[in-house]
């Protein structure tokens, strides 16, 4: 598996990977001589939560991405596998700089936490409402993509995708500021 994350541990999703394998090269001595060819190559992208599977021979490999326009991903040099054993499950880690601290209630922050429909993903996010941990976002597309988000373990969350029948007063018991009350029915 090839994983792309930040230093921080938050997945970096859709990153173009590739895994390469070399021969010959003995893996259980997990040295990769320099000079040794590639004999076979895998590619994918990955998915919501950084990750990419491939089910490959035992061998040695080295692994690599396509860093998406604008991030920062961390210079560590070469990276390398060893299956070793038929069925072995390694992990290899791409790693990005955590990005620059932003304002709790900027549109970009929240929307990189969120799972989105595809539509959601290039449309142009606003913020209604805010108080740092709950928020009222909506996107520039068709019908309503309007939902509150909350902000737990400092990750933001959906609480609700409008419309929705979500009663007050269990908003107001999961913590909902009184800003919001109009956002949800009376029961």
């Amino acid at each position: 598996m090839l994983r792309t994350v930040t230093v921080g541990g938050v997945a970096v999703p859709n990153v173009p990977v590739r895994l390469a394998r070399y021969a010959p090269c003995g893996p259980a001595s997990r040295d990769l001589p320099e000079g040794t060819p590639e004999v076979e190559r895998w590619t994918g992208t990955t998915d919501a939560d950084g990750r990419s599977t491939f089910t490959v021979p035992v061998g040695c490999y080295h692994f690599g991405m396509t860093p998406p326009p604008g991030s920062a991903p961390v210079p560590e040099g070469m990276h390398t596998l060893f299956v070793t054993t038929d069925g072995e499950s390694v992990t290899g880690s791409l790693r990005f700089e955590d990005a620059a601290p932003t304002s709790n209630c900027d549109p970009q922050s929240i929307v990189g936490h969120l799972e989105l429909a595809d539509y959601q993903r290039n449309a142009t996010a606003t913020v209604r409402e805010c108080d740092g941990t709950w928020a009222v976002i909506a996107w520039d597309v068709p019908g309503d993509s309007q939902r509150i988000v909350w902000r737990a373990a400092s990750r933001w969350a959906t609480y609700v995708v409008f419309p929705h029948d979500r009663c007050w007063t269990q908003a107001k018991g999961d913590g909902a500021p009184d800003m919001l009350e109009r956002y949800f029915t009376a029961c």
